[in-house]
């Protein structure tokens, strides 16, 4: 098991007849383009473990578009250096940023702090989603801070923090997780969103609305439920996002 790492990565995409992204690699982050608007993020060395300091900066110039997607789920382990690890994301927008890494998977004696703060410029755009899983197959899980901060145009839009742990009869009863464990959310900034709530065989979602425009979707429930869910919710919104000005 490695020891602690400390490390801060970033990525730029600026407008153009062709899109140009730039980017700065800080093992353990990894940055592969996969095309013009598309960036696919890897953990080289595994993790997060146990305290890794990690951090992304994210620039989306106007008129340029960016989707964010990761090569395979996020596991959190624990690490050497014991403690919890951070993971840290800070989004400018004027442009479009779609946000959908795959899901972060929580190991059992594992701890996450993560924050996740979106700045969006006026007439800029963005989707961000996120999905959290307590444990591998047959564990009750670690725990995980996750704070979700965003703003428009200077005002503040959202502060959100959903704490999860599935060692804690407390946050997995009825006041928190219910015994679910998965948990996603989807932010829509600056375009239409979903609306109303749901609940069916292994999930329950609902939206909510926000002045921007935009929404808040939180799911929680069994992992394929919830991404279930959020797909629909997202292929809803490809029209919509497909129709912003960049």
């Amino acid at each position: 098991m490695r020891h602690a790492l400390a490390a801060a990565a970033s990525v730029r995409v600026e407008p153009g007849p062709r899109q140009r992204i730039r980017w700065v690699h800080a093992w353990p982050i990894v940055l592969r383009p996969t095309g013009e608007d598309r960036v696919h993020l890897v953990h080289g060395a595994g993790g997060p473990l146990g305290g890794d300091e990690l951090s992304l900066a994210v620039d989306v110039a106007a008129g340029a578009e960016l989707h964010v997607r990761s090569a395979g789920a996020t596991l959190v382990q624990p690490g050497a250096d014991g403690g919890g690890a951070t993971w840290e994301v800070t989004a400018r927008v004027a442009g479009h940023l779609h946000w959908a890494p795959e899901p972060t998977i929580v190991t059992d004696g594992a701890e996450l702090a993560a924050q996740l703060r979106v700045d969006v410029a006026a007439g800029g755009t963005a989707i961000v989603r996120e999905t959290v899983v307590l444990g591998r197959h047959g564990q009750r899980g670690g725990r995980h801070r996750g704070a979700l901060v965003a703003s428009v145009d200077g005002t503040p839009l959202i502060a959100h923090v959903a704490q999860l742990d599935g060692a804690d009869p407390v946050l997995c009863g009825p006041g928190g997780s219910a015994g679910a464990r998965a948990y996603g959310s989807m932010l829509v900034i600056g375009m239409p969103a979903g609306a109303g709530a749901g609940e069916r065989d292994g999930v329950r979602w609902a939206w909510s609305p926000l002045p921007g425009p935009g929404a808040l979707l939180v799911a929680v429930g069994e992992a394929g439920a919830v991404t279930a869910v959020l797909d629909a919710e997202t292929e809803a919104l490809a029209p919509v996002a497909s129709a912003q000005p960049v």
